[in-house]
């Protein structure tokens, strides 16, 4: 009876624990792509403490909803200037596609900037925003995804999106590099929908 119970607790802990593997450690490369956003670190900023789905960010990549590839008749141009790679992407698609598991982000994450957590997504939290902010000169916020390995973990792909109250959003695909101990922005892909 002591080996079940000790195999019924070790069992959700192994779970997790591979669950978790498949992210980064840290968040240096998020931190890395916000300095080139030129954010200012005097100021307060709003920053969604849900993290973004993973959905939304190889909705981004693919062009679409779904495991399959759609590229517009129309417009053929590759916006992932060659990184899609067929036999990667199902990969990538297939282990974060359906990860639900709900993430927070944490002012730790970001210690060098001035971030107010909100809980909440989509219109909820621009009520939030509008209700709680107004007369403040606070009126922007940043959505950001946990970011996925891809391609042998050549590199990581996330989902950061500015949002403003007066309903002007932006909404990239960030696609960053490690190069000589450095992370390295590869590509910024605008979203088809939001831009």
């Amino acid at each position: 009876m002591k080996h079940i119970k000790k195999v019924a607790l070790l069992i959700p802990f192994f779970i997790l624990s591979c669950n978790s593997s498949k992210y980064l450690a840290s968040y240096e490369p998020i931190n890395v792509f916000l300095e080139t956003q030129k954010i200012d670190k005097n100021k307060v900023h709003i920053l969604q403490s849900d993290k973004e789905e993973n959905r939304q960010a190889l909705r981004i990549f693919n062009g679409g909803e779904g495991a399959n590839r759609y590229i517009d008749p129309t417009d053929p141009t590759d916006y992932t200037d060659g990184l899609y790679v067929k036999k990667h992407w199902k990969k990538l698609y297939k282990q974060y596609v359906n990860d639900t598991l709900k993430r927070h982000w944490k002012k730790e994450d970001f210690p060098n900037y001035n971030f107010i957590l909100e809980k909440g997504t989509g219109l909820m939290l621009t009520r939030i925003v509008i209700d709680k902010y107004a007369g403040t000169g606070i009126h922007e916020w940043f959505t950001i995804s946990e970011p996925m390995y891809y391609f042998n973990r050549k590199y990581i792909l996330f989902l950061f999106e500015t949002k403003h109250s007066a309903r002007s959003r932006s909404s990239n695909l960030v696609i960053m590099k490690r190069e000589k101990n450095q992370w390295q922005e590869v590509r910024v892909m605008r979203d088809y929908i939001y831009n």
